[in-house]
């Protein structure tokens, strides 16, 4: 009976799709979620078994609605089964459909923002079926074709792919696993050096948080990429896209900081510090527009952190080395060659670099 009845609703549900009838799916679907919730913990087991018999396409969005319910628990119970699991993470794994994989993956970031005790209820199991090697296929499979044949249907893919690897660093249960992937490292910093970044904006800001999560956890890491000049210019060019996301800015603050501190500009060659200084002073009207338009949130920000008796860290840290990376610039200027400085770092841009870096850190 209880198989029956789920038949039934998901028909009406599915045949609703199909006619186009948008307003009455969204009703339906709410309802028969929570329906589903309020019976028995087998009545959504067997709910789940069935969806997952159909397409996960036609599936995912009502097993996502149940996993963001006020029932959720019961949920996650029901899909905690090995052979479900294994069912979604073949699927994702798979499938060369591009909106499946979109929709598998967006279930799965369901599963990682529903309720704290019902996450982990999931994750264990999940892991142990290796959804970290499937995420890493996956990435690797999207910056492959996003390289080589740049198909805009695939963007919100990377997009989801790349939100569930950002949810999942932050997670005990397996930060450490996703951090300390050094594949998963590299395919985000290709992202961030990736030049068209308007066509996939969203996922290099999210490329960005993974990062920043990243190298909190694994500071090592960061010596990898401290002599990446495309890199820390790929950094920079993000900014635009994080006007709305103090959070995001943040993030790209902290992992140019970690970069610069490394930068050892005392014992570099003219040549290989007018690199530096070339970059710092091309993006310094972005660094100049990020200070400026959030002089505000920075205020608020300071004096939130000084009332909890901390200093503002990551952004002072980096404007402080981009001023020693041109103080020392400048200190080399009888010993360069005209053309060289005239042609990388002149004298204005410098100082209105030095004035904006310094006003930003007393």
């Amino acid at each position: 009976m209880i198989v029956v009845k789920a038949w039934i609703l998901l028909m009406i549900l599915l045949n609703l799709s199909f006619e186009g009838k948008v307003m009455k799916i969204r009703i339906r679907r709410k309802l028969l979620v929570y329906q589903l919730g309020k019976r028995s913990g087998r009545s959504v087991v067997v709910f789940c078994g069935i969806l997952l018999q159909i397409k996960l396409m036609l599936s995912s969005w009502l097993l996502s609605s149940g996993l963001q319910g006020g029932e959720c628990i019961k949920w996650e119970e029901a899909l905690q089964f090995e052979h479900i699991l294994s069912r979604i993470l073949w699927v994702m794994e798979n499938t060369l459909n591009p909106q499946l994989i979109e929709k598998s993956v967006g279930l799965l970031l369901s599963m990682l923002e529903s309720q704290k005790e019902v996450e982990h209820i999931l994750l264990s199991p999940l892991m142990k079926l290796g959804l970290a090697s499937v995420l890493v296929n996956l990435l690797t499979f999207e910056m492959s074709k996003l390289t080589n044949d740049r198909i805009p249907e695939r963007y919100p893919v990377l997009d989801v792919i790349l939100r569930a690897l950002e949810a999942l660093c932050v997670i005990d249960v397996c930060s450490q696993e996703i951090c300390s992937n050094k594949e998963i490292f590299q395919l985000v910093c290709d992202l961030i050096k990736f030049p068209d970044k308007v066509e996939v904006s969203t996922s290099c800001v999210t490329a960005g948080l993974l990062i920043a999560n990243i190298l909190s956890d694994v500071p090592d890491l960061a010596s990898s990429i401290s002599q990446d000049l495309p890199f820390l210019q790929g950094l920079f060019d993000i900014f635009p896209f994080t006007s709305d996301d103090s959070e995001a800015r943040c993030a790209l603050w902290n992992v140019i900081a970690r970069f610069l501190v490394r930068v050892r500009e005392d014992e570099m060659s003219a040549s290989n510090l007018r690199q530096y200084v070339f970059i710092l002073l091309s993006k310094s009207d972005v660094i100049e527009d990020d200070l400026f338009d959030h002089q505000f949130d920075e205020k608020k920000e300071n004096e939130s952190l000084a009332t909890s008796g901390r200093k503002s860290d990551a952004r002072t840290l980096a404007l402080r080395r981009i001023t020693s990376i041109l103080n020392k610039w400048n200190a080399l200027k009888d010993s360069c060659e005209k053309d060289m400085m005239e042609d990388y770092a002149t004298n204005e841009k410098i100082c209105r670099l030095l004035d904006i870096c310094h006003g930003h850190t007393m």
